[in-house]
């Protein structure tokens, strides 16, 4: 598989969201803090890898993805963030159900390579059918279609679930799914990828 490929595949791994003051105060205190995945392999034979770290506080949640060209995390060729507002956290004894509106969505390219490939007409769509990329400069993505995922355009209510077990968070969504527009939608089961306290 391609790189180029393999970084549209997991272009919806960073997200960024800013929360107004009433959800900080309604949110659960467990999931503030600075959280970070493992150095994860993707692609074939997992030749390649991504980080995704995760700030929340009181006012906040940031967090940037960064995958590279190598399995070790060598090598950055593509960045991502997600910004939007988290407009409610309630904790359901150990699910913590949020809603948040997407904001901004944004890919980076680091590298020449990553830059040619996203500026062709692809199958793969890897550039987002758009044109105009340029190295190290954020394009947003809201909205668009990048590989096999569309993503949610600005404006739209997610709902997700967050888990909690001693040092460890995972999402019920995030990134995957783009689609659940709805409380009814709320995932009751959480992702693989775990995210690891490593600040407060």
């Amino acid at each position: 598989m391609p790189l180029s490929r393999l970084l549209a595949l997991t272009s919806i791994v960073g997200v960024s969201i800013f929360p107004s003051p009433s959800a900080a105060q309604d949110g659960n205190k467990s999931i503030q803090g600075e959280w970070t995945t493992d150095c994860l392999p993707i692609g074939k034979n997992g030749r390649h890898g991504y980080v995704t770290r995760i700030t929340i506080t009181d006012n906040e949640i940031r967090a940037t993805s960064q995958i590279y060209a190598k399995s070790q995390c060598q090598t950055p060729t593509v960045q991502v963030n997600f910004a939007g507002s988290l407009i409610h956290a309630q904790d359901e004894g150990g699910q913590v159900r949020i809603e948040h509106v997407v904001g901004t969505l944004t890919t980076t390219p680091n590298i020449k390579d990553v830059v040619d490939h996203y500026n062709k007409e692809t199958g793969d769509r890897a550039g987002c059918g758009l044109t105009g990329w340029q190295e190290n400069v954020p394009v947003s993505v809201a909205g668009k279609t990048c590989g096999p995922f569309t993503f949610a355009a600005a404006g739209t209510h997610l709902y997700d679930s967050v888990w909690v077990t001693g040092n460890q968070l995972r999402f019920g969504a995030f990134p995957v799914a783009w689609t659940n527009t709805s409380a009814g939608k709320t995932p009751s089961k959480p992702l693989d990828t775990i995210y690891y306290r490593t600040g407060r």
